[in-house]
């Protein structure tokens, strides 16, 4: 991702094939290296990078994964995971093949490095692989037929005006059965398509949703610090707060009231440190409806029509739509 950060660079500023001449030298100059020209592939990764944008895609990994599982001809689905089928580890169904389940959990895992729509569902997966039952791996064979129909899909980085970090922090409540922890989800921006995310079960039974919300958020604001300090080695310093748009408004008053009262003195300390944050001027925790909430595919199974519509909001198409624009 560091390498859309500098093409980024060139493209906002407007410069041409001079500029770019210079910023290689400049490289060159920093850093003992040796130039092969444009990054085409590299590790499973393809890169198309032109002066106007960059896509990222991993279609030929997923070729592969297909044709490792026997799955290039199989049925396509439109959704990763059912909405309404819920994964538990004690199901008292017939154990699977525990190397082969492990094997496209992994692959899943690696594909996520393109793939952000496959981060919950892959996050999910890697749950029971202990031990996997066969509906276990019906929903990973469910998740290869969504891959075959969209084995081409990327991510879809554009010119913007400013590189402007914004995040998203999402969490359901108590969503594992097995242990009733909710999940956790994030995803920062810069105006384009995303390029950091997360889903992961949070270590800690929530016992309301507002704390849920809160924990969530606290890895979001870890990442958030990261990521400007990143930007502002690479010369690209964010002088105004994060922008961390969350959906739940009593989280977002807990952030800004410094008065601890009896509905939040059971939240860990580490989880105060939003609101320290937030008076430091390094984010700012904001609402943002439900229905706009980015995040929440990270968190969830979700129907068709939300799925592909917060899919596209991450900045996610087709090769061959991207192709067209």
């Amino acid at each position: 991702m560091i390498l859309s950060l500098y093409v980024d660079d060139l493209i906002i500023t407007g410069n041409n094939q001079e500029m770019i001449e210079n910023f290689k030298k400049n490289m060159k100059k920093e850093f003992e290296m040796t130039d092969l020209g444009l990054m085409n592939y590299f590790l499973g990764l393809e890169v198309k990078q032109t002066l106007e944008d960059i896509f990222i895609s991993q279609r030929k990994y997923a070729d592969a994964i297909l044709k490792r599982f026997k799955m290039d001809k199989c049925k396509v689905m439109t959704t990763p995971l059912a909405v309404n089928e819920k994964l538990f580890k004690e199901d008292e169904a017939e154990k699977a093949d525990y190397s082969t389940y492990r094997g496209i959990v992994g692959c899943l895992l690696y594909l996520t490095a393109s793939r952000p729509d496959l981060m919950f569902s892959a996050s999910l997966l890697s749950r029971f692989m202990q031990s996997p039952s066969q509906l276990h791996h019906a929903a990973a064979k469910r998740v290869l037929r969504y891959l075959r129909g969209t084995k081409d899909l990327g991510i879809w980085y554009k010119p913007t005006e400013k590189l402007e970090l914004v995040g998203f922090s999402y969490s359901d409540w108590g969503g594992s059965i097995d242990d009733m922890r909710s999940t956790s989800g994030y995803a920062f921006t810069l105006g384009s398509g995303v390029f950091s995310w997360q889903s992961q079960k949070q270590d800690n039974v929530a016992q309301s949703t507002t704390e849920a919300e809160c924990i969530a958020a606290c890895a979001a604001v870890n990442q958030a610090i990261w990521l400007r300090k990143v930007l502002k080695d690479m010369g690209k310093e964010q002088f105004n707060p994060t922008r961390l748009l969350c959906d739940s408004k009593s989280a977002i008053a807990i952030a800004k009231n410094p008065f601890c009262h009896k509905r939040t003195k059971h939240f860990k300390i580490k989880y105060h440190f939003v609101r320290d944050s937030q008076r430091e001027g390094e984010i700012n925790l904001e609402y943002c409806p439900s229905e706009e909430q980015v995040a929440d595919i990270f968190t969830k199974a979700l129907p068709k029509q939300k799925f592909e519509e917060l899919r596209n909001k991450l900045g996610m198409l087709q090769l061959s739509v991207k192709e067209e624009c």
